[in-house]
């Protein structure tokens, strides 16, 4: 029975270790990991919070700079225009003044060949 004894003395032992030592570190151990869930949760919330407004300062620039190009190519569009239709004129007032200059050189030519009958 000794032995039985001594086997429930060191049981008791172990178990009033655990209780008075092991337990308590456990507890604060789960507080403390709790408490570290929580905080991270906070970070996380606010790191998400940040990028969800860096996202949408990014998405405002960008949609800035879609309307600007947009702008661009319109007034580059009429710009065009204006320089194609300029070219039209040009090329309207070059073929009237050569159809005058050539009017003129006919009317010359027949008043030459009148002469010269």
């Amino acid at each position: 029975m000794d032995r039985d004894s001594m086997t429930d003395n060191i049981l008791q032992t172990l178990q009033q270790l655990v209780q008075d030592v092991i337990a308590p570190d456990v507890r604060e151990l789960k507080v403390r990991v709790s408490s570290l869930e929580r905080e991270m949760n906070t970070r996380f919330s606010g790191v998400d919070s940040r990028f969800s407004a860096l996202e949408k300062t990014i998405d405002a620039r960008f949609d800035a700079v879609d309307q600007r190009f947009s702008s661009l190519e319109q007034k580059m569009d009429i710009q065009f225009q204006a320089v194609m239709a300029a070219i039209a004129e040009s090329k309207a007032q070059a073929e009237l003044t050569n159809v005058k200059l050539l009017a003129s050189l006919s009317e010359r030519v027949a008043v030459l060949e009148a002469r010269n009958r």
